[in-house]
């Protein structure tokens, strides 16, 4: 195996996955793994310069949405002798890779909760006689001391943690067991001195990076190979609201499909697809980690196949392909700037124009109290909608550790609404109800109010009540308590 012909990666690339070049990072990571396979597969992982040895095949890839991620472990599978144990957070994902490595003529196990024992034998046959080398499973069913045991057999020589930021994200709060992630790589191990391990996320901030070494290599140093996480193609946008599920609608109704909507809860994703499946009919459904896998399955191949709305959670903000989206909105807030670049990168992996925005406004003052102590990183995300003066993308970048330094730091021509100057510190319902009680001061209730707005035609009775309740929340507006205008409204 010789690591330094130029044509080595070049050319199963294009056997195999039929691709005619590699991205500069996604051959550094390759080789990275080959080479360490190489090195302690002949006894040699202790040579070599200091650096290498203090690595000793651990690395940490962060390499934006769309960048081909996957790549750096199918290739090298299909390259090393041994396993290749792939690690998936949720049942979609492993999913999705299945499908995409049985199409290009692959033969990949699933190891998953509620096989059977015949089941479970069955795939372990598979592995041990070659027939199958890619496994692909989630943390949880690897952690028991039936799995333990059988783990050492099954000649594992690299294992690939993807989406590694749950480790940091998600382990210590609901999922415990990406706290656990270094036993399963010690019970994986080998006399060979296998198994090598790399972990790869889109989007990891210098917290995330100490979190993902301390639980996934045990405190142990990692290389780290950490590509810019912009997106060029990816016009950013924020825009504060008062009625969120109406300002979704008028954003769909003027930007393009198929488009993607993040909700903070499963609830929300089904209530908001059915307030748009009315203005937008046929369009639209909904996808969230309590569907089965069925429904999930129905619902991925209907949006895969036209140019639909989808209302999700973060269930489907990780690595579920579809490269055409061309519009990405955040109703609710997500929790992080990494969480954010990695839904808000579902749109345009094609590399086409496309835009994400998020939406903004009084009511994550309630998600940021609930949120206490840890809700620093929420705080930088609504500060990032709110601040209409700093380049979105510069903004973004910066709280990704990159330090860019200067307004729109990659030159991007169609970069953000702050840049275009289409940017506002205000809701955008503010100055339409402003400019009506002005030029009804006192003159309505609020019930009497609602009537006259819905009845105008903009608002339903709903939407004009939480907006003109919003305005009033913020001081906006005012209750007079004294006759003769008790429970009139005035600016």
């Amino acid at each position: 195996m010789d690591l330094f012909d130029g044509d080595f990666l070049t050319r199963p690339a294009k056997e195999l996955f039929g691709l005619d070049y590699l991205f500069p990072y996604q051959r550094l990571v390759i080789s990275n793994i080959l080479e360490a396979y190489e090195a302690i597969r002949t006894g040699k992982a202790g040579e070599g310069e200091t650096e290498d040895r203090a690595f000793a095949g651990r690395q940490i890839v962060i390499l934006p949405t769309g960048a081909g991620k996957s790549l750096c472990f199918q290739l090298p599978a299909a390259l090393m002798e041994g396993t290749t144990l792939v690690l998936y957070p949720i049942l979609s994902l492993m999913a999705d890779q299945e499908r995409r490595l049985l199409e290009r003529g692959f033969v990949p196990v699933l190891l998953r909760g509620g096989q059977s024992a015949g089941e479970r034998e069955a795939v372990f046959r598979s592995i041990r006689s070659g027939e199958s080398r890619l496994v692909i499973a989630n943390p949880e069913v690897l952690l028991t001391a039936k799995m333990a045991a059988v783990l050492p057999s099954l000649n594992i020589v690299h294992i690939a943690i993807d989406e590694a930021h749950c480790a940091a994200e998600w382990g210590e709060s609901f999922r415990p067991s990406y706290l656990r992630l270094a036993e399963i790589i010690e019970a994986s191990g080998n006399s060979g001195g296998f198994p090598m391990v790399t972990a790869f996320t889109a989007t990891a901030s210098s917290p995330v990076l100490e979190k993902i070494e301390k639980y996934v290599f045990g405190g142990l140093p990692a290389r780290r190979i950490i590509g810019s996480p912009d997106r060029a193609n990816i016009y950013y946008a924020a825009k504060g609201v008062l009625v969120r599920d109406l300002a979704v609608r008028d954003l769909l109704t003027k930007n393009r499909r198929p488009a993607v909507v993040f909700c903070s809860s499963r609830e929300g994703t089904e209530m908001l697809a059915r307030y748009l499946g009315f203005w937008f009919p046929g369009a639209v459904r909904f996808y969230h980690a309590g569907l089965s896998r069925d429904e999930k399955t129905a619902v991925e191949q209907w949006f895969f196949a036209g140019d639909g709305i989808l209302t999700a959670t973060c269930a489907y903000g990780m690595g579920v392909d579809k490269s055409d989206i061309r519009t990405v909105i955040h109703r609710d807030c997500p929790p992080s700037a990494e969480a954010y670049l990695q839904e808000s990168g579902r749109a345009g992996r094609d590399g086409l124009e496309s835009k994400a925005v998020l939406l903004w406004g009084p009511d994550d003052n309630r998600a940021l109290d609930r949120a206490g102590r840890g809700g620093q990183r929420l705080k930088q995300m609504l500060d990032y909608g709110r601040n209409a003066a700093r380049c979105r993308r510069e903004a973004l970048l910066g709280l990704m550790n990159q330090n860019p330094g200067e307004e729109n730091p990659q030159g991007v021509e169609n970069c953000c609404d702050v840049c275009s100057g289409e940017a506002s510190a205000d809701y955008r319902e503010a100055r339409s109800l402003s400019g009506f009680f002005r030029r009804n001061r006192r003159s309505y209730t609020l019930d009497q109010a609602v009537k006259v707005l819905a009845e105008a035609g903009s608002w339903s009775g709903d939407e004009a009540r939480l907006a003109v309740q919003g305005m009033t929340a913020q001081g906006r507006l005012r209750t007079l308590k004294r006759f003769p205008w008790k429970g009139k409204i005035t600016i």
